[in-house]
């Protein structure tokens, strides 16, 4: 199919607009926000889970996780409306400031074994789950019309090098808190919120004052922001994929340990994971805009076909769990970046913020849903149970995609 520019979906003008002046300066604060971020999430979310099934059994074990994410839904509106009203620099940094609460809340509830603290904790954790996803739609705002997904892509992909040392940091983290006096697992989150403030800082000094989607200058046709049929496609693949994620991942270090794995190899596991969710974002940035945004979605779900496979037929193995946490963070990934990128097309700039808010909410609330599920269905069935899941899910909404662009027809953009 024949290359075509960008168009409004609602108007059809093509869709031209240069870089912003301060590209660099604003790509090179949310790449070292976002590795703060990612250090942030990599040591906490599943140190999260071994917190909660110390406290509270292992049943608990995924309520880290599905309360994070359950916080990035009740944020993900809000910090959206707080972009149309003020600017993304307000909004990213309020959600991380709700954030940082979450993290002294986590080391109050660690270090005096208050479990409902900690629960509470999991909540505000999730406004930085939120500001994390968000950073990546911040890079579209000052993108030019050629480099639109490979910048969201790039955005994506430096969360790798926080959220790739954060898991490896379980062990130090635990000598940490023993140096200090405090409970085990309260050293992570002491470091969370050391990550946390100076990714503030780098916003306030970097994002400038006023930068949000750039004022649509089509006529207008409707002050409502309606989802078209690509909108919503690329809407119900990100809440696809990141169910599928959450669902499995959220039980992984549980079920891991479960079965005699040491925290060394569950952080490995998890850095590998995360290594998948966010290293190859770039080439998947490139796919999206070279070859098409509903390839590369299939491309993605094809890998967490891949994770689900693995965990069906070898949900005791080290290699088959290792397999599956790099192939569904690949999956997630690769469907993340391309589905963006599609709902940013499919959007007239004036509703970009808020339909943008949508789609973080649908998303984690697709994976609360995940979340939820996972921990009694591995404790009824076992894991191949929820594996098993993930794959009827991705298969059917591959097909039902695949039956959208045979009858709506594909849209490719550079």
């Amino acid at each position: 199919m024949a290359t075509t520019p960008d168009r409004d979906p609602q108007t059809g003008h093509p869709d031209a607009a240069p870089a912003h002046p301060a590209r660099r300066r604003v790509l090179t604060g949310l790449i070292f926000a976002q590795v703060m971020i990612g250090l942030s999430n990599g040591i906490t979310l599943s140190m999260g889970s071994l917190l909660a099934a110390s406290l509270a059994g292992p049943v608990w074990g995924g309520s880290a996780a599905t309360l994070t994410t359950i916080g990035a839904a009740i944020f993900a509106v809000p910090l959206a409306r707080m972009v149309q009203r003020h600017d993304r620099r307000t909004s990213l940094s309020t959600g991380m400031l709700i954030g940082s609460l979450g993290a002294v809340l986590s080391i109050i509830g660690a270090q005096f074994s208050i479990f409902p603290v900690v629960l509470l904790a999991f909540l505000f954790l999730g406004a930085m789950s939120a500001v994390n996803l968000q950073a990546r739609f911040a890079a579209t705002d000052v993108a030019g019309e050629k480099t639109r997904g490979s910048d969201l892509s790039l955005v994506v992909w430096s969360t790798t090098i926080g959220a790739i040392a954060g898991p490896n940091l379980f062990t130090p983290s635990a000598r940490f808190s023993a140096a200090l006096g405090l409970e085990e697992h309260a050293g992570a989150y002491l470091l969370c919120l050391v990550g946390q403030l100076i990714a503030i800082m780098v916003w306030w000094f970097t994002l400038p004052r006023g930068l949000k989607p750039a004022p649509d200058t089509s006529p207008a046709q409707s002050p409502v922001a309606r989802l078209t049929p690509l909108a919503r496609r690329a809407i119900t693949s990100i809440a696809i994929a990141h169910f599928s994620m959450v669902g499995l991942m959220s039980m992984a270090a549980v079920h891991m340990q479960g079965h005699g794995a040491g925290l060394t190899l569950i952080g490995l596991t998890i850095s590998l994971h995360v290594a998948g969710m966010y290293a190859l974002s770039p080439l998947f940035g490139v796919l999206t805009d070279k070859v098409g945004r509903s390839y590369t979605i299939f491309l993605g779900f094809g890998m967490l076909l891949v994770a689900a496979c693995s965990l069906i037929f070898f949900p005791e193995s080290e290699r088959g769990i290792i397999t599956a946490m790099i192939f569904l963070g690949l999956g997630w990934n690769a469907t993340l970046v391309a589905s963006s990128a599609l709902l940013n097309d499919a959007t007239p700039t004036r509703h970009h913020a808020r339909t943008q808010g949508r789609s973080d909410l649908v998303m984690n609330l697709a994976g609360a849903s995940g979340g939820l599920l996972a921990g009694p269905v591995i404790g009824l069935a076992g894991m191949p149970a929820l594996a098993g899941l993930v794959f009827v899910v991705v298969a059917v909404q591959a097909g039902l995609m695949a039956l959208s662009i045979r009858r709506l027809g594909t849209k490719k953009t550079p």
